[in-house]
């Protein structure tokens, strides 16, 4: 945080007509230094499961053994393992390799994981429904958000309270503040709240994040709404100063 902050410009996506590249060659083929790679997929009953699935999917994006991947949680708060921020360790890389950031979120039977190392990365997935049901306008939204959002039908209003709260969440896993911050404190704008009418936010829908306490330089978040089932919102964003590509995968089934 900065001591003295001065207002900061939007913080703005720049989605493409087709902003999702579909992968077909192998994964190692992908340039993670200019890539984020997001899988989604069938959640598994362990969280350690899950983990499993995305240390697997690093290994075969870095090129290494799954043998070789570790994923480590340290709580910033509290400083005691298995949760907090994800991390990657690789064992068995090369001393000059870029740094590899992860991130995994699990709603419903559905998992979604992000793997980059074009910079930090958070990914939130969420369902509709338990949105529906949760009490988040109090604690979640900005005074501008709340305007935006009050004279929306109440379809198009949990549209996009969906994609305002993933956006939220998915950039305060990339800070690694997680809840620590407040996140009324960041503002996101969404260019088609008024013409979602019930529908999930898509891959073309463009939004804005402003952050005047953002721990990260100027115009460094990359913001993407990611293809999810229906019923369900999934963001995904990266801090870095040139915006990467979209890489959507099936999510791994690691061999037992």
């Amino acid at each position: 945080m900065h001591d003295a902050p001065s207002p900061r410009p939007a913080l703005r996506d720049d989605l493409g007509e087709h902003p999702h590249e579909h992968l077909s060659a192998d994964l190692q083929a992908v340039d993670l230094t200019c890539t984020v790679v997001v899988a989604l997929g069938s959640r598994a009953a362990a969280r350690a499961e899950d983990h499993r699935s995305l240390a697997h999917l690093v290994a075969r994006l870095v090129g290494v053994d799954a043998a070789s991947v570790c994923l480590t949680q340290l709580c910033p708060t509290c400083e005691r393992p298995g949760h907090g921020p994800l991390r990657v360790q690789l064992r068995d890389a090369p001393a000059a390799s870029a740094t590899v950031h992860v991130s995994l979120a699990r709603s419903g039977d559905l998992v979604a994981l992000a793997v980059t190392a074009a910079g930090p990365v958070g990914i939130d997935l969420e369902s509709l429904a338990d949105l529906a049901r949760a009490p988040l306008d109090d604690v979640a939204l900005s005074p501008a958000e709340a305007a935006t959002l009050a004279p929306l039908p109440p379809a198009a209003a949990a549209s996009a309270l969906a994609a305002v709260w993933t956006t939220k969440e998915a950039v305060l896993k990339a800070a690694e503040l997680g809840f620590r911050a407040d996140p009324r404190e960041l503002t996101v704008t969404l260019e088609e709240a008024g013409r979602l009418n019930g529908r999930s936010p898509g891959p073309t829908d463009h939004r804005t994040v402003s952050w005047p306490e953002a721990p990260f330089p100027d115009n460094d978040v990359q913001v993407w709404p990611v293809d999810a089932p229906r019923g369900t919102v999934a963001t995904v964003v990266v801090v870095c100063s040139q915006r990467p590509a979209l890489v959507m995968v099936a999510a791994p089934t690691p061999p037992r």
